[in-house]
């Protein structure tokens, strides 16, 4: 094994880690501290690993990775690096695809942005919706209304939605975990800045 304790946050290379017993051996040794496993790699990209484990701790340690006991292992938590790891590129993804809730107040962004995350996530059907959420399904509907009314033709478009899915995760995850905000720029009142169009469904 090769350990670099001199850095502020030190470091540890550990061969085989995918082993017999091996995965134990590093969470006893680690109990009790605060510590990341990167991707196990080839030899020659050890730096790779170790990089994907700092990223790791950042976001563990800004509460966007959940600190559950035990060793944290950034194979679990993938999908959220990728969210994160360029998050001007989020952002501005967020801005552009948000845009609609932009002159809504910080309350009314949320339960929308809640619902709409919740409706693409549940195949689109609002019975489930209410039971994710815990609301009424009378609820749910109105709220679709209103999102249909704000986002008009964009719910419609697949490559839309999945842009929409990626920034509303993204969201909540900072919400939920760290108390960071993902939020549209404030923008004029809808009409001064374009037309909203209205979805209606037969």
């Amino acid at each position: 094994m090769l350990a670099d304790l001199t850095r502020r946050t030190p470091s540890l290379i550990i061969p085989d880690p995918d082993g017999p017993g091996r995965a134990k051996l590093v969470d006893r040794a680690l109990s009790g501290t605060l510590a990341v496993v990167g991707p196990t790699v080839p030899l020659m990209e050890a730096a790779r690993s170790i990089q994907w484990a700092r990223k790791t701790l950042c976001l563990v340690q800004r509460g966007v990775i959940e600190a559950d006991s035990g060793v944290i292992r950034s194979v679990e938590h993938m999908s959220t690096l990728i969210l994160f790891q360029d998050e001007g590129l989020i952002t501005s993804l967020a801005d552009l695809r948000l845009a609609p809730l932009a002159h809504l107040r910080a309350s009314q962004q949320d339960r929308l942005a809640e619902t709409l995350l919740a409706w693409l996530q549940s195949g689109r059907n609002a019975n489930e919706v209410a039971m994710r959420l815990h609301v009424h399904p009378q609820t749910v509907r109105y709220r679709l209304r209103q999102l249909e009314e704000l986002f008009g033709d964009q719910l419609l478009d697949p490559d839309l939605r999945f842009d929409l899915e990626i920034v509303l995760r993204a969201r909540a995850l900072l919400a939920d975990n760290a108390g960071e905000r993902i939020m549209p720029p404030a923008r004029a009142a809808v009409g001064e800045s374009g037309e909203v169009v209205s979805l209606r469904r037969g």
